[in-house]
C-alpha cells in the first residue's frame, strides 16, 4: 500500500511561519508596533521674555474688558504667571496710568449694583468689597456714600417681594422670617425692624 503522503502537494510555508518558529522568534510576523513618541518641546523654541510679557497682557485686558477687575485680582493673575514682584508693581501701575484698574470706581459700582439691582444692604455689599479685594478705606468710603433713605426705600422694595411668600402663615413666624431674610440680605438691626413692620402691617399679617 502506497504511503498517501507521497501524493500530497508541498506545502508552502509563509515567509513569517516556518515549520518549528515560535511565536516571536525569528521566523515569527514582524509587528508593526507604534511609533517611537516625539517630544514637541523639542522642537519649540523657548519662549522668550517679551513673549512672554506679550501673552501675559493680552490674557489680563481681556478680561479687564470683559468685566471691571481690582487690584487685587490682576495681582494674582500676574502671581499665578510667574511675575516677580517688583514685575507686579510695574504691570499694576501701568493699568492704573491706562485707567484699566480703578479700585475707587470699581467700589462704587459694585455698591450701586448690589445695592439698586440686588437688593443687597450695607452689611453684603462691604462684604463683597472685602471679598473682591477692595481697600478697607476705599470699601468703606464707598459704603459710607449710599444713601440712608436709599437703602432703606431698597429694604422695603426687597421686604415686599418676600413677604408675598409668607401670606397665609401667623404674624410671628411671618415676622421671624422675614427678619432672617433681610438680615442676611445684610440690612442692619434697626432698618429690619422698621421694614418688617411697615411691611406686614400693609400686608394684614
Amino acid at each position: 500500500m502506497t504511503d498517501a503522503s507521497e501524493h500530497l502537494a508541498p506545502v508552502s510555508y509563509l515567509p513569517w511561519a516556518t515549520p518549528g518558529a515560535s511565536a516571536g522568534g525569528e521566523g515569527s510576523r514582524p509587528s508593526r508596533g507604534r511609533r517611537a513618541p516625539v517630544d514637541d518641546d523639542e522642537d519649540q523654541p523657548a519662549e522668550t521674555g517679551q513673549q512672554r510679557d506679550d501673552r501675559i497682557d493680552r490674557l489680563v485686558v481681556s478680561r479687564l474688558r470683559r468685566s471691571s477687575l481690582s487690584v487685587a485680582e490682576v495681582r494674582k493673575v500676574l502671581v499665578e504667571h510667574g511675575l516677580d514682584e517688583t514685575e507686579i508693581e510695574e504691570w499694576i501701575e501701568r493699568y492704573e496710568r491706562l485707567g484699566y484698574l480703578d479700585d475707587a470706581r470699581l467700589a462704587e459700582q459694585l455698591v450701586h449694583v448690589n445695592s439698586e439691582r440686588r437688593g443687597k444692604g450695607s452689611g453684603a455689599i462691604l462684604q463683597e468689597l472685602t471679598r473682591r479685594g477692595i481697600d478697607a478705606d476705599e470699601a468703606r468710603t464707598a459704603i459710607a456714600d449710599l444713601d440712608p433713605e436709599t437703602e432703606f426705600d431698597n429694604a422695603r422694595t426687597t421686604a415686599e417681594r418676600r413677604a408675598r411668600q409668607l401670606r397665609g402663615l401667623d404674624r410671628q413666624t411671618a415676622e421671624r422670617r422675614l427678619s432672617a431674610f433681610l438680615q442676611r440680605r445684610g440690612y442692619g438691626g434697626d432698618v429690619v425692624r422698621q421694614v418688617v413692620t411697615a411691611v406686614l402691617a400693609a400686608d394684614g399679617s
